[in-house]
């Protein structure tokens, strides 16, 4: 049944609604469990060598609102895939030729891709912020709310990046993107995706920049053989 405009617009309102009482609601559990949340954004900071004593607050309440905006920016980040999910199922309708087969097989994608980019920068920022440190003579300190900014922004930069293997397989599926153009100019992508990825890590490091390049490549392999066994 066609809905009217009104319609369409309270289902959109109640859509943000909902996703925004799941971040309010999220942001609380991770302000109760605050000291997990924060030591995993310290883990690469400590893995490079860095003493988190020396991470410092100017302010008096620094140290309070800090804490606010990571639990509100940590919240965000977790739930985004939640969120268009959600908010997808509002688009949906105007997806004729998209099945829901493929809605949510994108969707769950997204999510796999999503997550993984997240791990990803988890564990590879370390040898970037090494690298950084690396050039100090002196013994470097860190302002709290520096830190946490660009450790959730780099974090949130890698998991948009890891969504590069899901645009091309809907590209391929959409036929926008020939998939023996991509087999016969496999070097020529790699270059592509190296050059994305020296602009997405925070450093030049060979280390951080081929960790960075080879899983994003091979997942771009998986979607072609993906798309390959699918289309036949």
């Amino acid at each position: 049944m066609k809905k009217s405009f009104f319609e369409h617009l309270k289902e959109l309102n109640l859509r943000i609604v909902i996703s925004f009482s799941l971040i309010v609601i999220f942001s609380i559990f991770i302000y109760i469990r605050y000291p997990v949340f924060i030591q995993v954004l310290n883990e690469p900071l400590i893995n490079a060598g860095y003493d988190k004593s020396n991470i410092f607050a100017l302010t008096i309440y620094e140290g309070f609102q800090v804490k606010i905006t990571n639990v509100f920016l940590i919240s965000l980040l977790l739930l985004l895939p939640i969120t268009i999910f959600n908010l997808s199922f509002f688009f949906k309708p105007a997806l004729i030729d998209l099945s829901w087969l493929s809605f949510l097989l994108y969707n769950l994608f997204f999510t796999i891709f999503y997550y993984l980019g997240i791990y990803a920068a988890l564990n590879l920022s370390s040898y970037g912020i090494e690298f950084l440190l690396s050039f100090n003579e002196n013994e470097v300190i860190l302002r709290s709310q520096n830190y946490y900014q660009f450790i959730i922004r780099l974090t949130f930069l890698f998991a948009i990046t890891f969504q590069l293997p899901l645009i091309t397989l809907f590209l391929l599926n959409k036929k926008l993107l020939n998939v023996d153009f991509l087999i016969t100019n496999r070097p020529e992508l790699f270059i592509f995706i190296l050059i994305l990825s020296a602009i997405v890590t925070p450093t030049g490091d060979p280390v951080t920049l081929f960790a960075f390049t080879i899983p994003l490549y091979l997942l771009i392999e998986i979607v072609i053989f993906i798309h390959n066994k699918t289309s036949k």
